[in-house]
Formats: structure tokens, C-alpha cells, sequence
């Protein structure tokens, strides 16, 4: 625990970070009313796993954040946290979330959100939408479907990375909503949406009931896609009602794809993707996957490695034989792959 005097000696910090502190108090409780510790030469503030028991109103506000260039306007609050459950209606969580409302110039936030409540806290904020350059959802069991509206996804500007874990009631993400200037409903994958433009990176693990990941093609600059132990699903990307379109521009800047312990999946989608930029795709535990959308093209100058079980690629289905022939001098045979691992998870 880190106590207000533990302060007093930074307060000449230009920067503090705070790793794995179980309770951090700001308030000075030692003297006739409490006072808190002020940092004016403080420019960056990095909070990781750890828990302050309340932030008093305005601190963040009168706190110096990061400076860019020699201008006094210019300024950056790079916030890394948690939100527990029993934390985001009540006491500092919920003072947090309102304190980065409250900031003029807040442009960066990477959090973490283990529950329903905190996603949807987080995603009825344009503010703070407009400022997720890293966004985690995890166990959120009482939402049914992820549903973001245009304006969301037109706000999130500068989400780089997504994950969303252990959602085992969560069956899809849709991109859905009235066409204001029209009658009736702008159609589900309409390539009229706006996408998420910067978007590079998206880590699916243990849906349990998610059916495929459609969505991704609003994600044009996606490079790295991991999904992970989603035993529902039968297909990624869905079309075979004409949806989805064949010249979307799906994956066109992908370089690494990792499917595991996808165990009813039968297809990455109905159509042969070209794959320009892919160099790795790893599949480990997908016995049901008999074909992969490749042709003579897929990967051309690009693909470097395709590593998975030795029988799952001898149980692959090809057009002809030509390809399948193109394809065996990438493959190498492997084990089980701690995906964990090899990617890092976490911010």
C-alpha cells in the first residue's frame, strides 16, 4: 500500500508508474482535513495493476500529463488500468471513469474491462471511444450480442488493438442500425459502414457461443488475428447468403493468422482470398477445417510459414494438386502451440 507521504519525495517527478500496488491513497489523512499531494512538474502518470481506494475530484485535471512538442495545448493522459466488477458503479473506479470524461485533453487510453456493466459504462462515452488505442473486454456474461452503432465505430478512431475474452454468453458483434436519411435498417454488413480504420490487431479467446467473426470486415487494416477455443463456431467470416461481399477487401494487410481449438470449424469463409500480405498462419486443434481459401495466388511474395499438425495437413482438401504442391514447402509440422506465449498477451 502507498500511502500520501510515500509521495513527498516526488513531488519533482516528471514521471511515476505504479506496478502492482494493491492500494494507493492519495489523501493526506494525518492533518485537519485531507489534503493531496500535488506533482507540478509531473508529465506522465502510468497506473498497471493498480487499485487507488478514491481519486479526489479534479486531480487528474490539475496534474500536468504528457507534453508534446513546446506546446502548452498539446497534452496526453496514457492511462493503464483495471476495473473491477464490484469497483465501476462505486468509490474510485467510477470517480475514474468520470475524471477521464472530465479531461479536456485526454487522447490515449489502453484499459481493461472485466465485466458487462464496465463495457457498456466505456461504450456510451464518445469521449472516451474517441480515445481507446487499446481496449480488453473480458467476461462480460450478461451480454447476449455486442451491438455498436456507426457513430461508435466512427468514434473509436484510435483503436489499435482489441481483445475480448472469456464472453460465454456472447454470440456475435454486430455493426447495425438505422439509416437515418432512409425507411428500414442500413443492411448488416453494408459496406457503407464506417470501419475501424486503424485497427491492426484482435485477439478472440474462449467464446463459447460465438458463431463467426463477420465483423472483421469493417477491420481493413487488420495484420494479426488470433482466435482461440470459440467451440460454436463453424465459419470466420460468414457469407453464404450473399452478405458479404467477395471484393470487401477482407484481409488484405493480414501477415499472421492463428486459429486453435476451433473444434466445429469447417471454413475461413466461401471464397479464395488472395492473402497479399500473409507470412504466417498457425492452426492447431481444428480437425473439422478441410479447406483453407488458398489458389495459386494466395500469399504470392509474402507467405513465409504455414506450422500445424502434420495430420490436419494431410487431411486438407485441395482444388488440385498443383496447389497443394506450392503450399507443402511452407509447411512445417508442430506440436501443440501455447499461443499465449508466443503473442504476450496483455497490455
Amino acid at each position: 500500500m502507498l500511502e500520501s507521504w510515500d509521495f513527498a519525495e516526488w513531488k519533482e517527478a516528471q514521471m511515476i508508474s505504479l506496478w502492482d500496488i494493491d492500494r494507493i491513497s492519495l489523501f493526506d489523512r494525518s492533518v485537519a482535513g485531507p489534503k493531496v499531494p500535488s506533482f507540478p512538474k509531473l508529465e506522465t502518470l502510468f497506473l498497471r495493476r493498480s487499485s487507488m481506494d478514491e481519486i479526489p475530484t479534479g486531480f487528474l485535471e490539475k496534474t500536468p500529463l504528457v507534453m508534446h512538442g513546446s506546446s502548452h495545448h498539446q497534452r496526453e493522459l496514457r492511462l493503464f488500468d483495471q476495473i473491477r466488477e464490484d469497483d465501476i458503479l462505486c468509490g474510485c473506479k467510477k470517480a475514474l471513469l468520470e475524471e477521464l470524461e472530465s479531461l479536456e485533453y485526454i487522447n490515449e487510453i489502453s484499459i481493461i474491462l472485466p465485466n458487462d456493466i464496465s463495457a457498456r459504462k466505456m461504450l456510451s462515452s464518445y469521449k472516451l471511444q474517441s480515445c481507446i488505442r487499446k481496449l480488453h473486454l473480458q467476461c462480460c456474461n450478461n451480454m447476449i450480442s455486442l451491438e455498436l452503432p456507426p457513430s461508435c465505430v466512427q468514434a473509436m478512431v484510435h483503436l489499435e488493438t482489441l481483445q475480448i475474452s472469456s464472453c460465454n454468453d456472447l454470440k456475435d458483434v454486430k455493426i447495425n442500425a438505422k439509416d437515418k436519411g432512409k425507411q428500414g435498417f442500413i443492411p448488416r454488413y453494408s459496406m457503407i459502414l464506417p470501419k475501424f480504420c486503424k485497427l491492426h490487431e484482435v485477439h478472440i479467446i474462449s467464446w463459447s457461443k460465438l458463431l463467426d467473426l463477420t465483423w472483421l470486415i469493417y477491420s481493413p487494416c487488420l495484420q494479426s488475428l488470433t482466435v482461440s477455443a470459440c467451440e460454436s463456431m463453424e465459419e470466420l467470416i460468414g457469407g453464404s447468403d450473399g452478405v458479404v461481399e467477395e471484393n470487401s477487401g477482407l484481409f488484405l494487410r493480414l501477415t499472421t493468422l492463428q486459429l486453435e481449438n476451433l473444434l466445429k470449424l469447417k471454413r475461413i469463409c466461401n471464397w479464395v482470398l488472395p492473402f497479399p500480405s500473409l507470412k504466417m498462419i498457425y492452426v492447431h486443434s481444428c480437425e473439422n477445417l478441410r479447406k483453407i481459401p488458398f489458389d495459386s495466388n494466395t500469399g504470392k511474395n509474402s507467405l513465409k510459414k504455414i506450422q500445424a499438425e502434420q495430420s490436419w495437413w494431410d487431411r486438407l482438401q485441395w482444388e488440385d494438386e498443383a496447389i497443394k504442391q506450392r503450399f507443402n514447402s511452407f509447411f512445417m509440422p508442430s506440436e501443440y502451440m501455447d499461443l499465449y506465449q508466443v503473442l504476450g498477451y496483455g497490455y
